[in-house]
Formats: structure tokens, C-alpha cells, sequence
């Protein structure tokens, strides 16, 4: 299924996730950004492994997962602007990559994110969901169509 930018945009922005109580942290600390971004790469038929991060960041290494594949920052922008569902992972957190109006940064802090977690952001940069310090350990997978894998 291909979907737009705007299409995908107008998903992530559907689930509210600064608002919504599904992703709001806990009160003892548990957060849920693998959630949110199961949950919106749900809505968006392109389905990422379950689990937790590390559980998630194993599955989709070596490209072993359907369809998901192991992109760096550029294409993982891009690819979220023309409107291929996109994540941004680490063995500890995960955030959806968003549509940045057809921009791509030339720094990978720059790249849009949103996500669920301590503090939950419909539209950031990972610089900020990371903290800079962070920001090499960040890998970037995409899903990509069956025609697109012909």
C-alpha cells in the first residue's frame, strides 16, 4: 500500500499522541513509544515486530524483518516525506521518522520524529528525542512495497 506524505502525516497526527492517555507515561516511570509506533505502523498496514526496543531492534537487524529495511538518515527523511512509513530505533527507545514538508536536514539531529516516551512529541527533531550525546546510536528502517522490491 502506497500512501502520500500528507496521508501519512495526517495518520501519525490522528493518534494525538501528546494527548493521548494510551502514551502517556506511568506513573512509576513505564513508558510506551514501542506501543505508539506499533500501533501507528498498524494503522498504516506496514506491521513492526512486537515486543519491547531490544526485542524490536533484533528482529528488524540484518533486514530479516518483512519488508522493513535498514535505511541511514537522508533516505529515511525522504522516505517518510514521500510517505513510507519510517522509525527511528535504539535498543532502549523508538520513535516514528514524520514527513518534514519535503525537506531532508543534512544532520541526523535534525530529522523529525514523533513520538511516545518520558515526554511524548507529535512533531521534534531526534536531537531532542535522543538527546544529542545519542544521536550516532540512532539505526533507521523503512518499509518498503512489494514493488518496490521487485
Amino acid at each position: 500500500t502506497t500512501m502520500t506524505g500528507k496521508e501519512y502525516k495526517d495518520i501519525i497526527d490522528s493518534f494525538d499522541v501528546e494527548n493521548n492517555s494510551n502514551y502517556q507515561p506511568s506513573d512509576d516511570g513505564q513508558t510506551y513509544c514501542n506501543i505508539f509506533a506499533q500501533d501507528v505502523a498498524e494503522e498504516c498496514d506496514t506491521p513492526l515486530p512486537t515486543g519491547g526496543c531490544t526485542s524490536m531492534l533484533n528482529s528488524l537487524c540484518g533486514n530479516k524483518f518483512p519488508n522493513w529495511y535498514s535505511v541511514n538518515f537522508t533516505m529515511a527523511q525522504q522516505r517518510a516525506n514521500n510517505g513510507a512509513p519510517t522509525i527511528a530505533i535504539t535498543d532502549d527507545h523508538i520513535a516514528i521518522v514524520r514527513p518534514n514538508d519535503g525537506a531532508v536536514p543534512a544532520d541526523v539531529g535534525k530529522v523529525r520524529i514523533t513520538q511516545a516516551g518520558a515526554k511524548c512529541y507529535n512533531d521534534t527533531t531526534l536531537s531532542y528525542g535522543w538527546g544529542k550525546d545519542r544521536r550516532d546510536e540512532v539505526k533507521f528502517y523503512s518499509w518498503y512495497t512489494d514493488e518496490e522490491l521487485k
